[in-house]
């Protein structure tokens, strides 16, 4: 099996600018358009997987929680099909926007693929690749998973930027509007969504928190959790960080295809998933949203990004650090919801997609960097987009390709003035834009060795 290397860099700050709705049409010909694509970077979340600690949950449901073919948190057989889907249509994607050849295996140095080192991670890259290039027998290249996460991906949690614990407790209660019962009184009506689904939590639960026998999960006690990641890190501890594992499990089991009837008890269908799904969101506007906490966390993975599209620009680069990924047609790099959520805010974009809460990155979802070359001018633009298979289309494991492919939203970087299209932004802009919104103390040095 041919291991694909890779390299990376980049990060920045939080807001949001919500992009256009498409229905991922079929792409262009290169010929048909005055631009062409030299490079292209897919930042992946990995695919559907079991809750990653189900002993969490347990407490909350008076009934037992589906059973899973794979332990907690591995990418399951049904979500590397789905990863392989999303591979073809990239496929698609880049063969008729000319970036990638009609056939064959890509020659060597095309394509560069690095994965977090957890499991789900490194086989949701491998199942893309399959997509990508059939036949191929390429595979994503990690950190060994013994080792534990890789920097690039978990920066704060591995010590490259650990938080200030005032300034990441200042930013969470300014979010929540002042105080955690002013999020708690906000966020009622959410709970109250939940509240006929989940069958708990059990007595025993609300006993030990001191409450009475039919408890609801918003009553048990809330905190902000500071002893994360040896203190490194910033976390919620109670029914909202419950309430977004539980909606994300619920979503999760009807990705995985489960019987109608063991899809949150019967009780949730897609409407329910998406509506839920507010609460998870809800936990990401006040942790990974954060501006001081995203910028900790994306600086080193922006910086690579940026890198990645300054590669072999000439003069063009000017600004970008040289240290990022070897130079590819295609880089592909398979990290988590939480480093999509933490670049999101720093580059201050956003995205409304079909059947999903604003700026909700499901699995499988990708954020899509692309370097063009405008053919009348010879300047280069970054083309940036959001990618993401809809809830019913990786439960039915729908192929992505033509009418029904995924749907993706036009990002469009605030400040940028000089566009080629939608979603573009001219290269030196597109650098002097993102690396001005990094924390230069966030970034490390890439390492891509095995």
């Amino acid at each position: 099996m041919k291991r694909v290397r890779v390299r990376t860099s980049a990060l920045l700050g939080a807001a949001l600018v919500v992009g256009g709705l498409l229905s991922a049409p079929a792409p262009a010909r290169a010929a048909e358009t005055r631009e062409t694509v030299e490079k292209a970077l897919i930042f992946s979340r990995h695919g559907v997987r079991p809750p990653t600690e189900t002993h969490k949950i347990v407490p909350l449901s008076t009934r037992d929680w589906p059973s899973w073919p794979v332990p907690d948190g591995h990418l399951t057989p049904h979500g590397r099909e789905g990863a392989v889907l999303m591979g073809q249509f990239y496929r698609s994607r880049f063969v008729g926007n000319g970036l990638l050849p009609a056939g064959g295996c890509p020659a060597a140095g095309d394509v560069f693929a690095w994965a977090n080192t957890d499991q789900r991670t490194r086989e949701t890259g491998n199942g893309i690749l399959e997509g990508l290039f059939p036949g191929c027998g390429l595979k994503a290249a990690s950190k060994p998973p013994q080792g534990g996460r890789d920097v690039l991906f978990a920066p704060i949690a591995q010590g490259l930027s650990p938080l200030d614990p005032a300034s990441a407790k200042a930013g969470v209660l300014e979010a929540m509007g002042g105080s955690i019962d002013a999020y708690k009184a906000r966020l009622a009506p959410l709970f109250a969504r939940l509240d006929p689904v989940l069958p708990g939590p059990r007595p025993e639960t609300c006993r030990k928190a001191g409450l009475s026998e039919g408890c609801h999960l918003i009553d048990l006690p809330w905190a902000i959790d500071q002893g994360k990641d040896k203190g490194r890190n910033i976390g919620l501890d109670g029914p909202l960080d419950l309430a977004s594992t539980i909606a994300e499990t619920f979503r999760l089991e009807y990705m995985e295809g489960m019987a109608a009837d063991q899809v949150g008890w019967g009780r949730v269908g897609a409407d329910e998933v998406r509506d839920l799904m507010a609460l998870r969101m809800a936990k990401y506007d006040v942790i990974e949203h954060v501006p001081y906490i995203a910028r900790r966390g994306a600086s080193f993975l922006l910086q690579q990004i940026v890198a990645a599209m300054n590669d072999g620009a000439g003069p063009q680069s000017s600004g970008a650090e040289s240290a990022g990924p070897p130079p590819a047609k295609l880089t592909l790099l398979v990290g988590h919801d939480t480093n999509i959520g933490h670049m999101r805010a720093v580059m201050q974009v956003g995205w409304a997609l079909e059947g999903s809460q604003p700026n909700d990155s499901s699995p499988t979802g990708a954020m899509l960097f692309e370097r063009l070359k405008d053919g009348a001018s010879g300047k280069r633009y970054v083309r940036l987009s959001f990618a993401a298979p809809t809830a019913d289309q990786v439960r039915g494991l729908t192929p992505l390709t033509g009418d029904a492919g995924p749907r993706v939203a036009t990002l469009e970087l605030p400040g940028c003035t000089d566009r080629l299209g939608p979603g573009t932004c001219e290269l030196s802009q597109f650098t002097a834009l993102v690396s001005q919104r990094l924390d230069p103390t966030a970034v490390g040095k890439p390492d891509y060795t095995q």
